[in-house]
């Protein structure tokens, strides 16, 4: 994989298990989980939702193997 310019607030395309590839927002950079790196994700409502009420939004930890940069449209 090559390098990737994920900072926070990047949209991002998220791989999951059954090979669908949903749209979330990075909460930072790439970071080295406990086993493999890692890219702390929230979905869109939930970036808005938090940026609204001044909140830093819900994450969760997703397998940098299974994400992909996406361009603004």
């Amino acid at each position: 994989m090559g390098a990737m310019a994920i900072e926070r607030g990047s949209l991002v395309g998220a791989t999951t298990a059954s090979g669908r590839v949903v749209t979330m927002r990075a909460l930072g950079v790439p970071v080295r989980g406990r086993d493999f790196p890692v890219l702390w994700v929230c979905t869109e409502d939930e970036w808005v939702r938090a940026r609204e009420a001044g909140e830093e939004p819900d994450g969760l930890p997703w397998p940098l193997e299974d994400v992909s940069e996406m361009t603004p449209a």
